[in-house]
């Protein structure tokens, strides 16, 4: 094995144990069929990821995602790297921590993202280049929390009667297989991208922390609920009186999802300008037939826009600025985030606004 091959398999080696250890962003509005003609061998980059009031000058955020009490902020951190196997062979992978603000509340959720992409129809100058591409990707939190009070059942809040005041998610986490099939176009300086597919996934919970106070009899309790029960007596009791026990055994299901979109990139000289589309549709087990059942409407779409501007400060440097327009936030980016006492937030648009830099190699 010569040094040159040691050296790419031991890079692809240290890829794929990075990209699995932690978090991404799909970025699936910017795929290309021959990353090669961009990135080279291999590509390093690392982004810093913030909405917050002082950026959405464009209003990005819905109206209730960017309250003066920093509700809707975002702050995150996001390393990607690729790298070329063989000339119709790309694999990538990323990492993503991020925070985010909802109130009192504001989760750490980690990301991974693992891919691999084939050329069936191989580059050749000035033609039509052709990909199958295949990914997992997955977000986790250990501990997602609502602190506002959450009725029970068909009960209303007064007070603290009739409500928890606070809710904790322990261990949530969901995963995603993908599929889709990339054609690149290249027109000149300009070039386009096509791209469909589909996957399947699961969003799993361990456990829910529920709090409530001033409950008769039996004053401020905190208690847990897993494999489908509280382990506080009273409050199995008033969950199963309520319907309250069927709203969080849907906080585990499956999903389904589906997109298609399109990409245009324009190079001249040391710039770089892309702008993307995609259509996301996501199909859910339990977890909407209980949002139904409740009278509210469930969300299954998300339409999203990326817009990119570079400059190579040298053949291997490239600084950037990124920014990401969804129609109803991370619907079908975080999937586990949705559930029967969140999904009225889905019906809000959001954005994040990325800086960083890139070394090709």
């Amino acid at each position: 094995m010569t040094t040159s091959s040691l050296h790419r398999l031991c890079a692809a080696w240290a890829l794929t144990l990075w990209a699995c250890a932690a978090q991404a962003v799909p970025l699936d509005a910017l795929l290309d069929a021959n990353p090669q003609a961009r990135y080279g061998q291999g590509l390093l980059e690392v982004s810093a990821d913030r909405m917050n009031q002082s950026l959405d000058v464009f209003k990005l955020r819905g109206a209730d995602l960017a309250l003066a009490d920093n509700t809707g902020d975002h702050q995150g951190v996001t390393l990607r790297a690729g790298l070329s196997l063989a000339p119709t062979v790309w694999v990538d992978g990323a990492l993503q921590r991020r925070k985010l603000t909802y109130g009192p509340d504001q989760p750490q959720i980690d990301a991974w993202r693992l891919g691999a992409q084939w050329q069936f129809l191989p580059a050749q100058a000035g033609q039509a280049t052709a990909a199958l591409r295949l990914s997992a990707w997955g977000n986790q939190a250990a501990q997602v929390s609502k602190s506002t009070p959450t009725a029970l059942g068909p009960l209303n809040c007064s007070g603290s009667a009739g409500c928890v005041d606070r809710l904790s998610v322990n261990d949530a986490k969901d995963r995603t297989l993908q599929a889709d099939v990339v054609g690149t176009w290249p027109l000149g300086p300009v070039s386009l991208s096509a791209f469909a597919g589909a996957g399947q996934g699961k969003v799993t919970v361990d456990s829910i922390t529920a709090t409530a106070s001033q409950v008769p009899l039996l004053g401020n309790v905190t208690t847990t609920y897993r494999n489908g029960s509280f382990d506080n007596p009273l409050f199995a009791i008033a969950s199963n009186l309520f319907n309250f026990n069927t709203e969080l055994q849907a906080t585990n299901y499956n999903t389904r999802t589906a997109q298609a979109g399109f990409n245009l990139a324009y190079t001249s000289g040391p710039w770089l300008l892309r702008g993307g589309y995609a259509l996301q549709h996501i199909q859910r087990t339990a977890v909407d037939d209980v949002i139904t059942a409740k009278g509210k409407t469930p969300y299954s779409l998300n339409h999203t826009l990326v817009g990119e501007l570079a400059y190579k400060l040298t053949p291997r440097v490239v600084l950037f600025t990124r920014g990401q327009a969804m129609s109803n936030q991370f619907l079908t980016e975080i999937p586990f985030l949705y559930n029967s006492l969140t999904s009225q937030r889905f019906n809000q648009r959001y954005g994040v606004l990325s800086v960083g830099m890139g070394v090709l190699f």
